[in-house]
């Protein structure tokens, strides 16, 4: 039965900008109108409309992108969120002590946006920055909010899920990506060894709220290499729980740290 509450074209507006969003470069008209499977006529309106409204702009006057009012945007919502303003100067201070890259990200349905990013040195095939996505099941924020999830929740995430190889190293099997939720959920942080990266070993901690929920993680990147250096390894990883620990205490979590609770 159809909602009467759901206004599909409204609908069609926000695919517009989803599209554009994820597009690594300009889309034309007819590239827009396929995606949406709707005419040009159609497509045209929906892309004239957002450019009066500011959030998609033409390119070369024959492609469109997002617009500057999308960032404006984006940072209001993240403003409005009190983990962000309040995570921020720890994750500044984390970065610089170590050296190394930091990242704070939320789960966006088989996804984490990531919401802060101070970056040191890249390791990735490819940008990582604020507003962008990462796989879940094989980065260490997203692996510490899967484990967050209820088993059920988990198991239908995983079911609608794209799981694709990023690294040879990088685990695809469901039954694995769930088992290794487990032991994440565990030990109260994640550690990913070469799965986005194969120059990556990342540890990753959880944000908890005065609720005990975790709204957040935040994870610290570094070389592959470093996992041989006890003294290194052990230092990043004080450092981190320690920010973690300050940022959810001042979220209102009193309980013990690292933890994921659900």
């Amino acid at each position: 039965m159809r909602d009467k509450n759901y206004i599909k074209s409204f609908a069609k507006g926000i695919a517009v900008m989803e599209l554009l969003g994820g597009a690594t470069e300009p889309l034309s008209l007819t590239q827009i109108a396929n995606h949406l499977e709707t005419t040009k006529t159609t497509a045209q309106r929906f892309l004239n409309t957002l450019i009066q409204l500011g959030y998609v702009r033409r390119a070369d006057g024959k492609k469109y992108l997002l617009g500057h009012k999308v960032l404006s945007l984006a940072f209001r919502f993240l403003h409005s969120e009190g983990v962000f303003s309040h995570a921020r100067p720890y994750l500044e201070d984390l970065s610089s002590e170590l050296e190394r890259s930091v990242s704070m990200g939320v789960l966006d349905d088989t996804e984490v946006l990531v919401i802060f990013r101070k970056e040191r040195t890249r390791f990735y095939p490819f940008a990582v920055y604020v507003g962008s996505k990462t796989p879940s099941y094989c980065t260490a924020m997203g692996k510490v909010l899967l484990a967050a999830l209820e088993d059920d929740e988990l198991k239908a995430l995983l079911e609608r899920a794209n799981l694709f190889k990023v690294t040879a190293k990088t685990v695809v099997s469901k039954t694995a990506i769930f088992k290794e939720a487990k032991k994440t959920r565990e030990r109260g942080y994640a550690i990913v060894d070469q799965e986005f990266s194969l120059d990556l070993y990342a540890i990753g901690v959880p944000l908890l709220n005065h609720s005990n929920e975790v709204v957040a993680s935040v994870s610290i990147s570094l070389n592959v290499r470093d996992k041989d250096d006890p003294k290194l390894l052990e230092r990043a990883k004080a450092k981190l729980f320690a920010a973690g620990q300050q940022i959810s205490q001042g979220l209102g979590y009193d309980g013990p740290y690292p933890a994921i609770t659900r």
